[in-house]
């Protein structure tokens, strides 16, 4: 296995579970960038791979919405990620740059205001509490979940 896959497996098996959701997150931001750029480049082939490969991380980000706390903010996000997701199948289908500009701030607006979120988090945790990697947390439940929310 190469370095830079290893790599990718050791941050993403290690990660806590907000640091997972952030992974995902850029993930969707560079395959959708990348298929911008390819649009610009009329490379419809590379644009249609990355655009589906955008999907699948935003896809992920949906299925990673769990009810279990504020159902309301589960399903805002559900509708915020929906839009991102029906706006890479537009830029891919109608070979629309403008869609996935659209879906690339969204999805940028959500991952800085992800990232102040977890500032706040971080300075209002104890300095002694370490967080729990999710793979650890998915062997303690029965039912695993990749919920982002609760």
């Amino acid at each position: 296995m190469p370095a830079a896959d290893q790599y990718l497996e050791t941050q993403v098996l290690t990660a806590p579970p907000e640091q997972l959701h952030m992974l995902v997150v850029d993930g969707a931001l560079r395959f959708a960038r990348l298929g911008v750029q390819a649009l610009g480049e009329a490379n419809y082939e590379l644009s249609h791979e990355s655009f589906s490969r955008s999907r699948e991380f935003v896809n992920e980000l949906i299925n990673g919405l769990k009810a279990d706390g504020d159902e309301a903010m589960v399903v805002n996000l559900q509708a915020v990620f929906g839009f991102v997701y029906r706006a890479l199948v537009d830029a891919d289908g109608e070979r629309d740059a403008q869609a996935a500009t659209d879906a690339i701030k969204i999805l940028e607006q959500h991952r800085q205001t992800w990232v102040e979120l977890m500032e706040k988090v971080s300075s209002e945790r104890p300095a002694t509490s370490t967080p729990t990697p999710h793979h650890a947390l998915l062997d303690e439940q029965e039912s695993p979940s990749r919920s982002w929310v609760s």
